[in-house]
């Protein structure tokens, strides 16, 4: 989780982060006293949340809060004030929450649990899956993943693309080999690389990863940390990091873009160019 608090006596800021650090030691918590500067670290982190005290000299806290929402529209906002009058107003906003002074561990808690967007305090997955651009994957580690052979990669990315609905091996055919028809030969082909890519995830010690059916194939979704599945759940850093690309290497992935642009388009403002591409399509 990325996290930034914000408050003019920066010893109250420095607080929230160190307790931040306690509750999540794996994320990253910062803090800033002033708030144009603080608008320059949420355009750089897109945080998960944002601790905004609202009195503040310049850029008060309610104003900071509406240049947030333009900046990074999936940030989480939670005002933080010993204010309790500025709450109706801090609302009309559309923020995830409102802390008062005194703020305690079990306050912070309460808000994480209830944000507007919610985010995970932990991410246990043992794959970290890139669908923006080319499609990549990388280990714990963060190394890219060994596919011992190239169709593997392109089933997995197959799978992958749909969220854990099942896939039979026809349709992977289909894909993986075009225009040929799936014949006995192609289909034993077909399952001889997904037998590959189970060993190549096993490798990385991924392997519950793929699910086996009856003739279909499918991906455990709570055991991969994907790009795009965070995207489609509103995740800030997801959402910012789109630049109208997905699984560029594919053909077939070429086909999905018009819906991910589609999707975007609800959040901010997409660029010409990327609609221009959905429409040639």
């Amino acid at each position: 989780m990325i996290t930034l608090s914000v408050d003019d006596k920066l010893a109250s800021a420095r607080l929230i982060a160190e307790m931040m650090r306690r509750i999540d030691p794996d994320g990253t918590h910062e803090e800033e006293k002033d708030s144009t500067a603080a608008l320059g670290k949420v355009a750089e982190l897109h945080p998960d949340i944002v601790w905004l005290d609202i009195e503040m000299p310049g850029m008060n806290g309610l104003e900071l809060a509406s240049a947030i929402k333009k900046k990074s529209p999936f940030t989480n906002i939670v005002f933080v004030t010993g204010h309790p009058e500025y709450a109706m107003e801090g609302f009309a906003l559309h923020v995830s929450g409102f802390l008062i002074k005194p703020v305690t561990e079990a306050k912070i808690l309460n808000e994480i649990v209830n944000l507007r967007r919610p985010v995970l305090l932990n991410d246990h997955s043992h794959i970290r899956v890139q669908c923006f651009g080319n499609f990549e994957v990388f280990d714990q580690s963060g190394k890219p993943m060994h596919f011992a052979r190239t169709m593997s990669k392109e089933a997995f990315a197959y799978l992958i693309h749909h969220r854990g609905a099942g896939v039979s091996v026809a349709e992977l055919c289909a894909v993986l080999w075009e225009d040929r028809y799936a014949d006995t030969g192609i289909k034993a082909q077909c399952r001889s690389v997904l037998r590959s890519l189970k060993m190549d995830l096993k490798a990385v010690h991924a392997e519950n990863v793929l699910v086996k059916e009856w003739n279909a194939w499918s991906i455990n979704v709570a055991e991969v940390n994907c790009n795009y599945y965070n995207f489609l759940m509103g995740d800030s850093y997801a959402v910012n990091t789109f630049r109208g690309e997905y699984m560029s290497q594919y053909s077939w992935a070429e086909m999905c873009i018009g819906s991910i642009v589609k999707s975007a388009s609800n959040y901010f403002e997409v660029p010409d160019d990327w609609r221009n591409d959905d429409e040639d399509q």
